[in-house]
């Protein structure tokens, strides 16, 4: 029947069908856009009473700590709660719990004892507004009550609940009337929208079925054949009306067709190409779109994290965050990495397991042709190994090999350092220089390997007689060196060296024989020895010998007059 009918009938009968279906649909969602308004209203009144409540508590927190007085508290409590009454039918109000009224936008009630106020129905209001929230909950209720500046009760509902700590009522309700006029003013907009709609539908049904004609049907077919990657003929015409200029167009289209299939066999052969790159390369790979989730990961991403593709996809990259990083890194990272397009550095992230590691990381913007950004590339490698061998390496280079302690181009840098703190703080501090009494006979008689076993031991003996914030370094043979920051006077350095003197006297053993090899000490103090390292550094060599002359085992200032040992 259908195929017999004209092409204009038919789009008639469609748009008929398609305008009933709309009517059913408008008429079964009258009602639910009534109960949508409804509870967008009731959500109004309620986010009201809310957020005059929440303002209650900032002042009654106010008034708790002493910043205002609580009767202050109240009066501005009344006087904000007053403000946000600013339309006419959508008011604040207070009562409290005899109840009386606090405030109404009718100043006529406020003041006025409403325990026996009833409404049309008899209903004691004001009364059921304190008992309704005495659970500290708020609660909806729906009566009778007149409009401002007016006597005719009309359907009211309200919300109300209770501030506890004033002992106040604060409610807020909405007029069904008022619910009724919008929702009719709704459903004549939506009915005016429908019926021009209409109108519109009918006026295209009539154009569309004038313009369809036969030689449209021959370009639907031509068209269909190319969709399904058939031979077509190039139709020619030379009609100059619209008929003939879609028949070129369908001429251009096809040509596009076979253009774009061409593009398209090459662009497959180039994805699995990079497809292949994407699962093989070495590195770490991972791809996120525009608001930065991730929408592709490749296999060395998982060999690396232990994170699977399923377990990060639409996540943001911080699923990887180890916590090292603050917030200052992040921003300087994505100003670089916006500003220039890419970055590139050194970030410690988190496995799938929990284990921090570091890897060596580039992100680079991907943008469309138009310079808009459309996602993010970013490729890593696990530099853990890497770390390794350069903290070993840095380690080696800074430290005594035998003893494991500072060596002397690491004190002399500390010492420096310890110079400019010192001077930016006005603090002082104290440097020790040792040397064992004694030494070369333990050479001399018992080798080398048993000299290298006492200075190893006396390191160890050092290190344990001072404090973890002391800095301990091996300058060279049988010489040592100690920074002792913050200390308060000769007294605090002195008994430093007193426990240093005791510790190194008591004997060694070495493979069965007592080596005794004590201690002589040299102090100086920043900044009464000198303010420089060097001078420092020959102060306290200077105590140190005048110690050895002294007797041995025993400890010196360079400043004559202060306590010695």
């Amino acid at each position: 029947m259908l195929r017999n009918t004209p092409i204009g009938l038919r789009l008639y009968l469609i748009l008929v069908v398609m305008l009933a279906a709309v009517a059913v649909i408008a008429i079964g969602g009258v009602q639910a856009v009534h109960q949508r308004i409804q509870v967008e209203r009731q959500s109004q009144a309620r986010i009201l009473v809310e957020a005059a409540l929440g303002h209650l508590h900032y002042l009654d927190d106010q008034a708790r700590v002493g910043a205002i007085s609580h009767a202050e508290a109240r009066t501005r409590g009344v006087e904000a709660i007053a403000s946000m009454s600013w339309r006419k039918n959508d008011y604040l109000w207070i009562n409290d719990l005899i109840p009386v009224i606090v405030w109404h936008p009718s100043g006529e009630w406020i003041g006025r004892d409403v325990s026996q106020t009833r409404d049309p129905s008899g209903r004691q209001l004001f009364q059921e507004f304190v008992e309704r929230t005495a659970s500290g909950e708020g609660a909806f209720v729906t009566y009778l009550w007149p409009r401002p500046g007016s006597t005719e009760p009309r359907p009211k509902l309200s919300y109300v609940q209770r501030f506890e700590p004033w002992g106040w009522i604060i409610g807020s309700g909405i007029y069904v009337d008022d619910l009724d006029q919008v929702w009719r003013d709704t459903i004549l907009h939506w009915g005016s929208n429908t019926g021009l709609i209409g109108l519109i539908g009918v006026l295209l049904a009539w154009m569309i079925g004038k313009s369809v004609t036969r030689p449209l049907a021959q370009v639907t077919r031509t068209m269909r054949r190319l969709a399904q990657g058939l031979e077509v003929p190039e139709q020619e015409t030379d009609r100059g009306d619209e008929i003939g200029d879609l028949i070129r167009a369908t001429q251009v289209f096809r040509a596009s067709i076979e253009q774009r299939e061409a593009a398209r066999r090459d662009h497959e052969r180039v994805l699995r190409q990079a497809k292949t790159v994407f699962d093989h390369i070495s590195e770490g790979v991972m791809v996120s779109d525009d608001h930065n989730r991730i929408i592709a990961v490749n296999p060395s991403f998982t060999r690396f994290t232990g994170f699977e593709a399923a377990d990060v996809i639409g996540k943001n990259p911080s699923v990887l965050s180890s916590g090292r990083h603050d917030e200052a890194f992040y921003r300087a990272l994505w100003s670089e990495l916006l500003q220039a397009g890419e970055w590139h550095g050194e970030v410690w992230n988190k496995t799938k397991a929990g284990e921090v590691f570091p890897e060596s990381l580039s992100i680079s913007v991907l943008k469309t042709p138009d310079g808009r950004v459309e996602g993010y590339v970013a490729t890593f490698l696990d530099i853990t190994d890497r770390k390794r061998r350069e903290a070993r390496v840095r380690w080696r280079a800074e430290h005594d090999a035998l003893t494991d302690l500072l060596n002397r181009a690491q004190f002399e840098a500390r010492l420096a350092n310890q110079v400019r703190l010192a001077k930016e703080d006005g603090c002082s501090f104290a440097l020790l220089y040792l040397d064992l009494d004694g030494f070369k006979q333990v050479n001399d008689t018992l080798g080398h390997a048993a000299g290298d076993k006492v200075l190893k031991r006396a390191a160890a003996r050092i290190e344990g007689a001072v404090r973890t914030s002391d800095l301990v370094a091996r300058l060279g043979g049988d010489e040592f060196a100690i920074i002792v920051p913050g200390v308060q006077g000769p007294d605090d350095a002195g008994r430093i060296a007193t426990k240093l003197v005791a510790s190194l006297a008591e004997p060694f053993e070495i493979d069965g024989d007592r080596v005794q090899a004590g201690t002589s000490i040299g102090i100086a103090l920043y900044p009464h020895d000198g303010i420089a390292p060097d001078t420092l550094v020959a102060a306290a060599d200077e105590a140190m010998y005048r110690a050895k002359r002294a007797g041995r085992g025993g400890w010196q200032f360079h400043t004559p007059g202060l306590v010695t040992g």
